[in-house]
């Protein structure tokens, strides 16, 4: 496939990507699929893979599937839940392919700006049917996500907002842009806090975008970012019954798991960490093998219908801690590691944008299952490919 016939489609198809991350699964799995094509029978493209072999985010992410490849050798799971394991990791598998895409300057910036026009739908939508008391597709009264449920909105919305804000501290957002920009990144707080529920996103939105000051500003911006903090957090939390409902939810279900209630969100969460690492500790160095959480969780998930119905830790380090084991929980530290080490290594928006998404799915994933998501996982790499390919070539290439 020559790259010059391939351009336009190959344009288009990025674009589909990072749209579709805030917006379509099924959209985002054929988008990623096609750019896989690209990366294999595009012969420009397809020299660069070597090169991409040798970044420590891909080489990170490749030895993290090897992990659960290895895994199916000695698990106890039934070969369609290890394979459908490989399935679901196949993200990290192909993120040689996709950083090798990426290294074109065009596809970086379509893929970006696919993703930051589907949060800004998603913002828009979200924000208008909570004003108007209508949900829409995935909302709920009080929660009006749209697209995706409140987890995934909330950290797709917050990002963008952190990308607005790390291209207009870098001096890359143009003048008449930027009252533009104030106001989406205004809406994306409004939407965080007082539209969408999620107290995780919510608590991290703030820490995120006060980290992007201090990578600004250093030691000057971690003073504007506790004075802002100071200011902002009573503001929001006097301002959002979102906010104020959800730590008095904390610490309702905090105090019922104690007594023996474990049917409650918080208390659920506290469950299935207990019995990932009680899990663990059964087979601590390598794990129950690949695909072996479920079997293993229902053994000890007791007769509540609630707790049953659930096969998910919500945290990816004790998910590859219990199939895996202690080798597992390194290598996605290691994934976290690599990211931070290469964005280092960029120029200083994709820096500080590449050190936000490591610091947000290494927060988010202590309660949620970002890495192990088909939506979530794949959207880390993709991103973390548009943000770090630029730099990492002394060879330019372009389109």
């Amino acid at each position: 496939m020559n790259l010059n016939i391939a351009r336009q489609p190959l344009l288009w198809f990025a674009f589909l990507a990072g749209f579709a991350i805030p917006v379509s699964t099924a959209m985002q799995n054929i988008s990623a699929g096609v750019l896989v094509l690209f990366a294999i029978f595009t012969p420009e493209i397809r020299q660069h893979i070597a090169n991409a072999l040798r970044q420590p985010l891909i080489q990170a992410c490749l030895l993290m599937y090897s992990l659960f490849v290895l895994g199916v050798f000695w698990t106890d799971a039934s070969i369609n839940d290890a394979l459908g394991m490989l399935l679901k990791m196949r993200a990290y598998l192909l993120a040689p392919l996709f950083f090798a895409v990426c290294t074109l300057a065009p596809v970086r910036q379509y893929l970006l700006t696919g993703f930051g026009l589907g949060a800004v739908i998603t913002l828009v939508l979200s924000i208008g049917s909570g004003l108007s008391g209508t949900p829409i597709i995935q909302g709920a009264i009080g929660d009006y996500s749209v697209f995706r449920t409140h987890t995934y909105h909330s950290t797709f919305v917050s990002f963008l907002a952190c990308g607005i804000a790390a291209y207009w501290m870098a001096g890359r957002l143009p003048k008449q842009w930027r009252w533009p920009a104030a106001i989406t990144i205004a809406l994306c707080i409004f939407d965080v806090f007082f539209m969408v529920k999620g107290r995780t996103a919510q608590v991290l939105l703030l820490l995120l975008l006060g980290l992007l000051v201090v990578l600004w500003q250093g030691r000057r911006g971690f003073f504007i970012a506790l004075i802002a903090a100071a200011v902002m957090g009573p503001l929001l939390y006097l301002g959002s019954s979102s906010l104020r409902t959800g730590m008095s939810t904390v610490q309702s279900d905090v105090q019922s798991y104690d007594k023996g209630d474990i049917d409650t969100s918080v208390g659920l969460r506290l469950f299935f960490h207990k019995v990932a690492k009680d899990l663990i500790k059964e087979a601590p160095v390598l794990g129950h093998g690949t695909g072996s959480y479920k079997q293993n969780y229902l053994k000890n998930a007791g007769d509540s219908e609630v707790r049953r119905s659930f096969a998910n830790p919500h945290n990816d380090y004790l998910w590859l801690g219990v199939e895996l084991g202690i080798v597992g929980m390194l290598s996605l530290v290691l994934v976290l590691l690599a990211t931070a080490k290469q964005a280092w290594n960029t120029i200083s928006a994709e820096r500080w944008l590449g050190l936000v998404l490591m610091c947000s799915y290494g927060i988010s994933t202590l309660a949620n299952s970002f890495f192990t998501d088909n939506i979530t996982g794949l959207a880390y790499v993709l991103l973390a490919c548009a943000l770090l390919a630029g730099t990492s070539f002394q060879r330019k290439v372009s389109l």
